[in-house]
């Protein structure tokens, strides 16, 4: 009985370590920052650049990117290659960015699509803000501004 209670104890000891750990590896977006991350296929050459950072909202800390090197077809017909600003949860980021590859100043506007975001909080409306990874919402946006419905 004994070496079984140590054995559990042990097991416990080991998942608490591993759920600590787990937590360090989550990253702390800085305004500026650039990071490659998870790409749709076509898009390899694409990073993100944080823009805003804001910790008001029910969901937690939502991050501000500019996409750039991105191929999105618009209704136009024309391609956009760049894309801002986009608001994620912080765990969306997590599960999107890969790398760190350098901080910048020069920044994609934010100003107009953040104050919409705020605008919509401040009147007690929950402002759209993206829970999935950034490859998944950029073929959503890309499908529904060609019309066609998006994937799962």
């Amino acid at each position: 009985m004994k070496k079984i209670l140590k054995n559990k104890l042990r097991w416990f000891g080991c998942c608490a370590m591993l759920f600590a750990a787990g937590g360090a590896f989550a990253e702390n977006y800085e305004i500026g920052q650039v990071w490659t991350y998870k790409t749709r296929p076509q898009e390899t050459n694409s990073t993100l650049t944080i823009l805003r950072v804001d910790n008001t909202s029910k969901l937690g800390p939502v991050i501000f990117v500019g996409l750039k090197d991105v191929r999105v077809l618009h209704p136009s017909g024309k391609v956009l290659s760049s894309m801002s600003p986009l608001p994620f949860t912080k765990d969306a980021l997590d599960q999107s960015v890969v790398k760190l590859v350098g901080k910048t100043d020069k920044l994609m506007s934010s100003d107009f699509g953040y104050q919409k975001w705020k605008e919509a909080q401040f009147a007690g409306k929950k402002p759209p803000t993206y829970a999935k990874p950034v490859a998944e919402i950029v073929r959503a946006l890309e499908n529904g501004y060609i019309g066609i419905p998006a994937q799962p």
